[in-house]
């Protein structure tokens, strides 16, 4: 998949740049981030939920950086394939652990209450944190 493949399945639109848009949704990814290191001690699954949306907003953040947004019903999904498309295979790892993070919000969120273990919710707030600074690198 490229950035071509995902304009023509017409999963991202172009748009201007929008770098006010951008750091908004930086704002954003870092306080998810404090929020679910505070939330992990009373609720995990929401611990867990936060993470991933801290990852959503920097995904979203790297996009409007770069004059994109998501378009289409599945906008988390091209959110998470748009990153994986600018962060390269070097970041394959933290883009697959994005996606599987996605579907599993998914089912935390509306399926099973306690479904997330104090272990699960930590790697997710740490794999966000990583992911976060990754975007802010690739935007600065």
């Amino acid at each position: 998949m490229n950035l071509s493949d995902l304009l023509r399945e017409d999963r991202i639109r172009k748009v201007s740049e929008d770098k006010k848009q951008a750091e908004e949704n930086l704002k954003a990814a870092e306080r998810d981030l404090k929020v679910a290191s505070k939330t992990i001690k009373v609720d995990c699954d929401w611990a867990f939920i936060m993470a991933y949306n801290a990852m959503l907003h920097a995904a979203r953040a790297l996009m409007f950086a770069d004059g994109y947004e998501p378009a289409g019903e599945e906008k988390h999904k091209a959110a998470v394939d748009y990153a994986d498309v600018k962060l390269g295979s070097k970041y394959k790892d933290k883009i697959n652990l994005f996606d599987r993070m996605r579907k599993r919000r998914h089912a935390v969120l509306y399926e099973k209450i306690g479904a997330v273990s104090g272990h699960e919710a930590d790697f997710a707030i740490k794999t966000a944190a990583e992911f976060v600074e990754k975007i802010k690198e690739k935007i600065k």
